[in-house]
């Protein structure tokens, strides 16, 4: 038997980013954990760094790229918007600002007669055709006093403003696309804001209700239903995005993805902040391993194989799967239970958010040459929460398609040619859609070997 492919990483050297823009209808079909990168193929993404999914409606003359004034005159302020961040457009606004939601319209009310006029997708998923096909737009612009309709409402609290569209039906970007982002722009205000949600969606409310409180003390206006005329005097249009599953300090006042964490646990209601320790190595307490089942595509075929070599490892087996019967709070209080979250990469890979830290993410790569954006998009998060993390990459021999294709087919050898040669459409058929695995638990048994002896270690 080979050695299985396992590795700690502890530390954020990303080695070569690489991946594939999907064209829209291909990103709606993906798991959408690839919508950054994609496999160690060479090949580069291919973002928008510009100003897609905002629009201005004047020829530009300002000193700022994406602004002009009417007038030809030069802003005495900062423009209302900021369009330059690659993945998200912002409109961070003081003053006398009116919202009204029936026909989508942020509107700054201004004596100087200057003129400015955007059209914002408030999501952070910038230059994703797909994902912004379901985000409707706001029409932000400057007027006058006696042009501005009259308020109907007024607030003493700043508000955001935001989309539930995109691809808000899978809970890597409810986390990454959403909650993290209006953290990172809402958190300052200590609960004080209100959320105007675009395209908002009852049931996604509903699911996050305990996160959106941990942020708001106020209620939450349907932009789309709504026919005030609300003003405030503080409105951001859009919300901040870092990074998949990342806050930068930098640019957050200090705030990191620890940070992030201790807010979940609070809202939620989390009980333990670490994970187990065990002092000797005849110590009989058992860490606790959730083994994420997936239905459907890249699912274990062998889970209760594998929930039995985790017993006979040293731990206690919990198997799980958050169902729609099941709310979020629930959901994490197992996944907070437990010290070890184990699956295959995917969606369900993004609880890892609620393990105490010290605990271990174990990743498993199926066959499809992954093992770079499988570091990305959950490894490197792992490690910003001071998780352990391992990663074990299957054999042809582990995956159902050696049953489909001969063993000396490109499919099974050389999943590079397979991208470059047959398109992304084909590869994600066959390695994200198609894929199931059955793993060889006795290859495996040195990985939970590895994962007990990182309990009996000092923390750091």
């Amino acid at each position: 038997m080979g050695n299985p492919t396992s590795h700690v990483r502890r530390s954020l050297s990303w080695g070569v980013i690489v991946g594939c823009f999907l064209l829209s209808m291909i990103l709606l079909v993906l798991t959408t954990s690839y919508a950054a990168s994609f496999p160690g193929f060479g090949l580069s993404v291919s973002g928008n760094s510009g100003s897609a999914g905002a629009k201005t409606e004047q020829k530009l003359t300002s000193d700022h790229p994406d602004a002009k004034i009417k007038t030809g005159e030069k802003l005495q302020r900062k423009p209302l918007c900021d369009l330059t961040q690659r993945r998200a457009d912002i409109c961070d606004m003081e003053g006398d600002i009116r919202v009204h939601g029936n026909s989508s319209s942020v509107l700054f009310v201004t004596s100087s007669g200057l003129q400015e006029s955007y059209r914002i997708q408030p999501h952070p998923r910038k230059g994703d055709h797909a994902a912004l096909a379901t985000v409707t737009e706001v029409t932000v612009r400057s007027t006058t006093e006696e042009e501005a309709p009259k308020c109907t409402t007024k607030s003493r609290v700043p508000a955001v403003i935001f989309s539930n569209g995109g691809y808000m039906f899978n809970f890597f970007h409810d986390i990454s696309d959403a909650l993290i982002p209006l953290y990172i722009t809402s958190h300052r205000f200590d609960g004080e804001v209100q959320f105007l949600i675009r395209d908002m969606l009852p049931w996604w409310v509903e699911k996050f209700q305990p996160l959106l409180k941990g942020l708001s003390r106020y209620d939450i206006i349907d932009l789309n239903q709504d026919r005030e005329v609300r003003c405030y005097s503080h409105v951001i249009v859009g919300i901040m995005f870092h990074g998949d599953l990342y806050i930068d300090p930098t640019k957050a006042g200090g705030l990191t993805m620890l940070d992030y964490a201790a807010y979940l646990r609070k809202s939620l209601g989390l009980k333990r902040e670490t994970a187990i320790k065990l002092a000797n190595p005849d110590e009989e307490k058992k860490p606790r391993v959730l083994i994420v089942n997936r239905k459907g595509t890249r699912r274990f075929t062998n889970v209760d194989e594998i929930a039995r070599m985790v017993e006979m490892s040293g731990f206690q087996a919990v198997i799980s799967e958050m169902h729609e019967n099941k709310s979020l709070a629930e959901f994490a209080q197992v996944v907070n239970s437990c010290d070890v979250l184990l699956g295959l990469h995917g969606a369900g890979m993004t609880n890892l958010i609620f393990l105490p830290t010290n605990g271990i993410l174990i990743q498993i790569v199926p066959l499809g040459r992954m093992e770079d954006v499988c570091w990305i998009n959950y490894g490197a998060p792992a490690v910003r929460v001071k998780l352990h993390y391992l990663q074990y990459s299957i054999r042809a021999p582990e995956s159902n398609l050696i049953d489909q294709f001969p063993k000396d087919d490109p499919v099974i050898l050389d999943p590079k040619a397979v991208f470059e040669k047959q398109g992304s459409a084909r590869w994600v058929s066959l390695y994200m859609h198609r894929q199931t695995v059955k793993l060889d638990v006795e290859r495996f048994r040195s990985v939970l070997w590895h994962a007990r002896e990182i309990f009996r270690q000092p923390w750091n």
